[in-house]
């Protein structure tokens, strides 16, 4: 596998992003976090900017990083992360989405799922992010990763 990382996402692959953040089979499993996302920030929506899809998250300009499988046939996203400076010193993930097949549970003994990888990726990017002390992941409980 190897993983390429961009903010920006052909619209040809509408019908696969589509997939992937709205009709994930894996939703169940942060049924509660999705929700409480959602009442927070509003609903994620696709949206065409030229050649590629931005994301937009209720009224924000959600940054966008996706995933990509270098490997594999398919030239769409296998994941996305939905982020936001919320304040000075925080930034929230708000929306999460991975491929089943990349999902932790089905990872090989000793490979990370993706979704970590894509948090480690927000991380990255948030040290490098002047003031910003904090990510809180809203999937989970509220879950706060310190920087």
């Amino acid at each position: 596998m190897n993983l390429v990382f961009t903010s920006k996402v052909s619209k040809q692959s509408r019908p696969a992003l589509e997939e992937l953040m709205f009709f994930n089979p894996s939703q169940f499993r942060v049924r509660e976090g999705i929700i409480n996302s959602l009442e927070r920030f509003g609903h994620p929506r696709l949206e065409e900017s030229g050649d590629d899809l931005v994301v937009r998250v209720g009224k924000s300009d959600a940054q966008t990083l996706f995933v990509y499988d270098s490997d594999a046939k398919a030239k769409d996203p296998i994941g996305m992360v939905a982020f936001l400076r919320t304040s000075p010193s925080e930034i929230a993930i708000m929306h999460l989405a991975v491929r089943e097949e990349y999902a932790l549970q089905n990872r090989k003994q000793g490979d990370l799922g993706l979704g970590i990888v894509l948090i480690e990726k927000v991380k990255e990017i948030a040290a490098r992010i002047v003031g910003v002390e904090k990510i809180i992941f809203f999937y989970r409980q509220n879950a706060v990763i310190r920087l």
